[in-house]
């Protein structure tokens, strides 16, 4: 997830969850009689806002406030969902007389085609995505019950030694994942 994406989550949700939290404070002042709460109360105008459905404009101002919700509504679940897969890497070796590019896509790929042909492991994902502004290759190995975990560990060390032997000088991370399945009842 981009940093910036997860910052301003962060910020809405605070902001929401202050706004529930003072809300809530407010009506247990005002079942405590807390001198505070009652001064609030007092200067809110309830009879303005009882007669506020019968005006002429609070139908517009309900539908203009439901417009807005949604399309605020809609931009953060866009925002949120959207993929953040990386397709080609330049390699930082290209210069004028040539770029190089890569598909790390492709080479993930390959390490996971390898990863599946150890003898424990059931099935290997791939996948390449910018991972808070860092290109991040993540292999989640599936492992059948009674692998050598050891086996497994030195197995994957040897492909991490392989990738940074194909990839030299680009600046990628990669996440192996290790999940063992549970053993047949």
């Amino acid at each position: 997830m981009n940093r910036r994406i997860n910052y301003f989550d962060r910020i809405v949700v605070l902001l929401v969850g202050l706004l529930i939290l003072a809300g809530g404070a407010w009506a247990v002042g005002l079942y405590l009689d807390v001198p505070l709460a009652q001064r609030l109360t007092d200067i809110i105008n309830f009879p303005a806002w009882r007669a506020a459905p019968d005006q002429p404009w609070f139908d517009w101002a309900l539908a203009g406030l439901m417009v807005v919700s949604a399309l605020l509504g809609g931009w953060l679940i866009a925002l949120n969902v959207r993929r953040y897969r990386l397709s080609r890497i330049t390699s930082p070796t290209s210069d004028a007389s040539g770029t190089i590019t890569l598909n790390l896509a492709t080479l993930a790929g390959a390490v996971a085609k390898e990863l599946e042909e150890h003898p424990r492991v059931d099935s290997v994902l791939h996948s390449v995505t910018e991972y808070w502004n860092r290109p991040t290759m993540t292999i989640t190995v599936r492992a059948r019950p009674g692998a050598d975990i050891l086996a497994l560990r030195e197995t994957l060390e040897a492909a991490e030694r392989d990738v940074r032997a194909a990839i030299p000088g680009i600046d990628v991370d990669t996440v192996y994942r290790l999940h063992l399945l549970p053993p047949d009842a």
